[in-house]
């Protein structure tokens, strides 16, 4: 089975992690996501739910934006931090509880550049590339928020997640469908406010496949599915899509985030071995009952 990204799951109320890792590049791409959820602390805000001026049902983009990426004193990133004991971070213990800490976002962003400008590496994987100790660096960081005012409680549908990242018809970064499991989210009151952010770099490195689901184009992770149901973790359906390293211009990001509920469908023989897991398996479809696409745009130069 083909290696996806690494993702962290993070929520406050109730504490949730897990990790998932890897991606097909010519070495081992590591790449981390954060999910998590900021419940609403203004004081001033109506809690109780009024059904005759409440919007519609469904998720709300409320912010999006690419920007800066650092790392703390501990190799973690250091941001997003929020002001409470669930932060990645090991730095964010002065952050107020209701606050949080992003890197800046920008407009321009390099491609080859050195260490007097930029970052020193840019950001196109060609020239990033990856080493033979699986060492990924990503030029900066995604971040998209939304608000859940589905009022879904289901524990069957489930919070899913992509992002794609093309210059004209060409794509330089396509994450697949990342299925986080069974959405938390849905019914809170308030309604809870959500950011996903991940690691994030355009193209593909040196000498890796030209083929679908090569560099930052994910491949599957844990997919397919041993069983007839949600394997209790993260896993990640690739687009099958192809990632050309970016040139200078405009690359126009869209963050699609759904709640869907899934379908599953039994696989035999060659269907799974091909894909390097055991027979019988299962693929997913997903009937989706709400999303907001989130798109923006930069310039690499």
């Amino acid at each position: 089975m083909k290696k996806s990204r690494l993702f962290q799951i993070f929520a406050s109320l109730v504490i949730v992690a897990f990790v998932v890792c890897g991606q097909q590049v010519l070495a081992e791409d590591v790449h981390h996501w954060h999910l998590k959820l900021v419940p609403h602390t203004n004081a001033q805000r109506d809690f109780a739910v009024n059904p005759e001026t409440a919007p519609a049902n469904n998720l709300y983009g409320i912010e999006q934006a690419f920007a800066q990426q650092a790392y703390d004193s501990t190799g973690a990133d250091a941001w997003p931090c929020f002001g409470d004991t669930a932060s990645p971070s090991a730095d964010c213990s002065t952050v107020p509880n209701g606050g949080v800490v992003v890197g800046g976002p920008a407009y321009i962003w390099q491609l080859n550049n050195n260490t007097f400008s930029g970052n020193g590496y840019g950001c196109n994987a060609f020239t990033n590339g990856t080493t033979s100790t699986g060492t990924y660096n990503p030029c900066g960081q995604t971040e998209s928020w939304y608000e859940d005012d589905s009022n879904d409680t289901s524990a069957t549908d489930e919070l899913l997640y992509s992002i794609v990242v093309t210059q004209g018809s060409a794509i330089i970064a396509d994450s697949g469908e990342v299925d986080f499991g069974p959405n938390p989210y849905g019914g809170f009151t308030p309604p809870a406010d959500v950011i996903i952010s991940g690691d994030q770099n355009f193209g593909y490195a040196p000498g890796a496949s030209a083929g679908p689901n090569n560099g930052n184009c994910s491949a599957d992770f844990n997919y397919p599915l041993p069983t007839g149901a949600n394997p209790g973790g993260v896993y990640v359906v690739a687009a099958g899509k192809t990632c050309v390293n970016p040139v200078s211009g405009l690359a126009t990001l869209t963050a699609t985030t759904e709640i869907g509920a899934p379908k599953y469908a039994k696989k035999l023989g060659t269907a799974c071995t091909s894909l390097g897991v055991t027979s019988p398996c299962y693929t997913t479809t997903w009937t989706k009952k709400y999303s907001v696409a989130q798109k923006w745009t930069i310039w690499l130069e």
